[in-house]
């Protein structure tokens, strides 16, 4: 009489020790990021946010960023973004870098992002992993020293000064010099310098190639560029930028004033 009972007890005991469902994990295909193109000088540390939209109808939890190509992850958050309603939740998630030498990126730079989602057989969360190219620019830490105006080109070495006044036609004469104040050596012929006069009908711009190399606290020899005053410049005050640049990114800038006299 007591056998039947004895199984119909027993029958719970093996069904709670079955195995544990899984649940599938949201796909990567349903993560979108997004992520302004980064621009920073070698060695430099940066916070840049993340931005995460979650299309699909599973949250996802611990969002991070896993990696960055070349550059080195410092510290970062995570967030969780609950499952798409009405309209896809986004979230922005941080994250602290460090940027190598800037000869080790070149225009792109993949950026992988982590995230748990679903359940294995066992019930612990799956991490998957999503990746998206991110633009990154990474610059010599250079920067323009003893930025000023000189009397002529047989007078470069003389103390600069950051205001200078002209008569209209005259030639004006501007000295600086470069250094490297990061590690990486910048090659010969790799750096411009550009005068900009602000008022076109003050002073006429040009450019410099910086054509000698410099290693880790090297610097330029003291260059000197001329601009020229029109005939015709009206008398008055103008700013004049000086400008260090790679190719067409700037890595340094200086602003002196002109001043056209009657």
């Amino acid at each position: 009489m007591n056998k039947p009972l004895v199984c119909i007890l027993f029958v719970p005991v093996i069904l709670l020790s079955g195995c544990v469902s899984t649940v599938n994990p949201v796909d990567p295909s349903d993560i979108t990021i997004s992520v302004a193109p980064i621009e920073m000088k070698e060695f430099q540390e940066k916070e840049i946010p993340v931005n995460v939209m979650n299309n699909a109808t599973s949250p996802i939890d611990s969002v991070s960023v896993k990696s960055l190509e070349s550059f080195t992850i410092i510290s970062g958050g995570n967030v969780n973004i609950p499952a798409k309603t009405n309209e896809p939740p986004s979230l922005v998630v941080n994250a602290k870098i460090a940027a190598p030498g800037f000869k080790d990126v070149t225009n792109t730079s993949t950026l992988t992002l982590s995230y748990d989602s679903g359940k294995d057989n066992k019930g612990n969360p799956i991490t998957k992993t999503k990746s998206v190219p991110v633009q990154a620019t990474v610059l010599p830490d250079a920067k323009l020293q003893f930025v000023g105006f000189v009397r002529d080109l047989n007078h470069t070495t003389d103390a600069e000064v950051t205001t200078w006044e002209a008569s209209a036609g005259n030639n004006v004469t501007i000295t600086f010099s470069v250094k490297n104040d990061g590690k990486t050596t910048i090659d010969e012929n790799s750096l411009k310098v550009l005068v900009d006069t602000d008022n076109k009908r003050m002073g006429t711009n040009n450019s410099l190639i910086i054509w000698n190399a410099m290693a880790k606290a090297g610097t330029s020899n003291t260059l000197a560029i001329q601009i020229q005053v029109p005939k015709d410049a009206p008398n008055g005050e103008t700013d004049v930028n000086v400008t260090l640049l790679m190719g067409e990114k700037v890595i340094d800038s200086k602003i002196i004033k002109l001043r056209v006299k009657l």
